[in-house]
């Protein structure tokens, strides 16, 4: 008699699970359809996105390597200006040299031509007392 009365119970307890079971399978397939779906618009996007990269990744290098050029162009171009600074500073000097060498050869010739003056003046004063002396 136990029996007659655990067949339905397990019947209807067999039954239950049975629907909850196609209820988690139902469940599992239309979770791992969703996922697929993402994983589908994922790659899609991953290779649209891609392509639109790789153009700007190609760009940015050239323009570094521009940037690069323009920056060893500028330091060229700067210790040129360097060389010619410094060649500038020398010849600075040497026109200051020559300057005060001939300031130097002007001071001297005016001192001998000082001294030449004076020395005629002596000579014609010494010629003009010997003549207002008597003679010739």
């Amino acid at each position: 008699m136990l029996e007659s009365q655990c067949t339905p119970i397990l019947s209807f307890g067999l039954f239950i699970a049975c629907i909850l079971l196609l209820i988690i399978v139902s469940l599992l397939i239309y979770t791992i359809l969703q996922i697929k779906n993402a994983s589908t618009a994922l790659i899609d996007f991953l290779a649209a996105t891609d392509l639109k990269l790789n153009p700007l990744i190609k760009e940015a290098e050239e323009t570094l390597k521009s940037i690069k050029t323009v920056s060893d162009d500028i330091g060229f171009a700067t210790s040129n200006i360097k060389n010619i600074s410094g060649t500038l500073s020398d010849l600075s000097n040497k026109v200051n040299a020559l300057g005060l060498l001939a300031e130097s050869l002007h001071d001297q010739l005016s001192i001998r031509a000082s001294g030449v003056k004076a020395g005629i003046a002596a000579a014609l004063n010494v010629l003009f007392d010997k003549r207002k002396k008597g003679g010739s």
